[in-house]
């Protein structure tokens, strides 16, 4: 064993073969209750309503852009006292709203000119699908009226081949125009 064990153990057992300890003198102690009612209450609160900046992303490129936040809000509490003696009731509400304004720092001109491209892809593309949709409208009403069909005058969609029309057979109404 090591010498700081035995040591340990040496105080160990002295302490259980020595006598009690005792009060000397007069030992009545008679207990004086002494309370002390105090409470507050304090209700803060404080509302940190963050927005956040509008963003416009480019492939890897992300822009922040200036932006407007409109954040409402409502607190509000209810406290009851259940004491029936003396019953009481509070409401405290709280109602608004908070605007902040976020601008960016830097130059934002990059992503301008980005935008300005996309806008114009976009456009493009817009224009490329309204034009596929009416080259295949006016190859089916083509090959509808080739196949000896036609929709009826009547129907609600005769407008669909309305306009698609046979070259030798306007060439041969408008025989004046083709001299």
């Amino acid at each position: 064993m090591t010498r700081s064990t035995l040591l340990a153990l040496s105080l160990l057992c002295l302490s259980l073969v020595s006598n009690k300890a005792r009060a000397e003198g007069d030992t009545n102690v008679q207990a004086q209750p002494n309370a002390i009612g105090n409470s507050s209450i304090i209700n803060q609160n404080m509302n940190v309503n963050n927005g956040m900046t509008g963003k416009q992303q480019f492939g890897n490129l992300v822009c922040s852009q200036p932006t407007m936040a409109i954040t409402p809000f409502y607190t509000g509490n209810d406290a009851r006292n259940p004491n029936p003696e003396g019953p009481t009731y509070s409401v405290n509400q709280g109602w608004g709203f908070q605007m902040s304004f976020m601008i960016p720092l830097g130059d934002n001109q990059t992503c301008n000119e980005l935008s300005k491209v996309k806008l114009d892809l976009a456009k493009e593309e817009l224009d490329k699908q309204v034009h596929d949709k009416q080259l295949v409208r006016i190859l089916k009403c083509g090959q509808l009226h080739a196949s000896g069909y036609m929709i009826n005058p009547a129907s609600k969609f005769a407008y669909i081949c309305n306009d698609v029309i046979n070259i030798r057979s306007y060439v041969k109404a408008n025989a004046d125009k083709f001299k």
